[in-house]
């Protein structure tokens, strides 16, 4: 046997470790060997036994006698090929994210846990080490499983590990979201640019990157004519309307947003603006002299009276009302005063009045009413009287 690397035929075999190499280059041509000749051995009552076991060629040779783990190794690769093939990654991305569950499991990581979230955190810590333009919200909407358990199983994982993972560089996704927009490379090559802007106006630092490449995209279509609604962009990039809408605004706010389109293309601005944050917090400490201060004063003076004139109208219709209303009630308390007498006996005339049309109506009836009365009273009075009166 002859070395493939040098062609020297000084190869040594080392039995204990089941290794074959070459002496003059170092060239390990064999490892961990196999042995596939039979040894039996004689037991004590007579018998013959197999001396080893016998390693099947899809087992993993480390672990030897644990079938299920074998297999269970065999289910998440496979289940790892699948969901790189549907985000379409390579062969190289399966291996890594399969080396990175092996790590997970072996600390203890994905007990508690479903399989497929910790799969979908391990094969992303793969794509932010690749850098590809892949999204937890990708996992999800392939899987149907909630996105921020995804994330927290990311998060717990890497902490653990000490995983260190790149930062998520917008401009990656672009590509991404412009081909299914069906825009133009002129649109893609201006969003790049405004996203570029945008990290030095420190926009991008603690934002997605999703939301920005939305925001870059609306910006670009329009000056561009590649107009796109903000909700149809919302709805690729996978964000809400108002959050696009809040990137816009802390845009309008920067320097860059003053130029004419020719200037921003062509021009770079050197000065970095201040974090947005930095500037909702940011206290006004400009007004220092008496006269300055005098001025903001009248003008907000000012501004109160404008707003005292427009709702003076509201105010007086109210009141005009109100008065309506009172005048109202007065007037009509001052007639029950003076006609109190007249009403009573209006009322009393209209009690007579459907007193008598209740003696019209019920005339019959009340006399026979009155004539059983008088009957019931007779018999009463025989009952009585009947010893005392004497029979002719």
């Amino acid at each position: 046997m002859k070395c493939s690397n040098c062609g020297s035929s000084s190869i040594e075999t080392d039995i204990s470790k089941g290794t074959v190499y070459c002496i003059s280059c170092g060239t390990v041509h064999e490892e961990n060997s196999v042995v596939s000749s039979l040894n039996f051995t004689e037991t004590s009552n007579g018998s013959s036994v197999l001396t080893g076991q016998i390693i099947k060629i899809t087992e993993n040779y480390t672990k030897v006698g644990t079938s299920f783990i074998s297999t269970n190794n065999t289910y998440v690769q496979n289940t790892i090929r699948s969901i790189c093939v549907s985000l379409g990654l390579s062969d190289d991305h399966v291996s890594s994210s399969f080396r990175w569950y092996k790590l997970s499991l072996q600390h203890n990581l994905t007990k508690g846990r479903s399989l497929l979230y910790t799969l979908s955190a391990v094969i992303y810590i793969t794509c932010r080490q690749e850098k590809t333009p892949h999204l937890l919200i990708d996992f999800s909407v392939l899987l149907r499983i909630d996105v921020f358990k995804i994330g927290r199983t990311f998060l717990k994982i890497t902490n653990l590990l000490n995983i260190k993972v790149p930062l998520i560089d917008p401009s990656l996704y672009l590509p991404r979201f412009v081909n299914k927009l069906k825009m133009s490379e002129k649109v893609l090559c201006l969003a790049n640019r405004i996203v570029s802007r945008m990290k030095r106006d420190w926009i991008v630092v603690g934002r997605r990157p999703n939301n920005l490449c939305g925001a870059s995209l609306v910006v670009a279509g329009r000056i561009l004519d590649e107009v796109r609604g903000i909700s149809e962009v919302a709805r690729i990039v996978h964000v809400s309307v108002v959050t696009i809408k809040k990137r816009l605004k802390e845009m309008a706010a920067t320097a860059s947003a003053n130029l004419s389109i020719n200037e921003f293309c062509n021009l770079w601005l050197e000065k970095e603006e201040d974090p947005p944050v930095n500037k909702e917090e940011k206290i006004d400490l400009t007004i220092n002299t008496p006269e300055e201060l005098s001025e903001e004063k009248e003008y907000k003076l000012k501004k109160f009276e404008d707003f005292a004139e427009k709702i003076k109208p509201i105010e007086n219709k109210e009141n005009i009302n109100l008065r309506k209303e009172k005048d109202l009630g007065e007037s009509y308390n001052g007639y029950l005063e003076e006609n109190k007498e007249n009403i009573n006996l209006r009322k009393e005339k209209n009690s007579m009045e459907s007193y008598n049309g209740y003696l019209e109506e019920n005339k019959e009836n009340i006399n026979l009413r009155k004539e059983k009365n008088s009957m019931e009273k007779d018999k009463e009075f025989l009952d009585e009287n009947k010893e005392n009166i004497n029979p002719n």
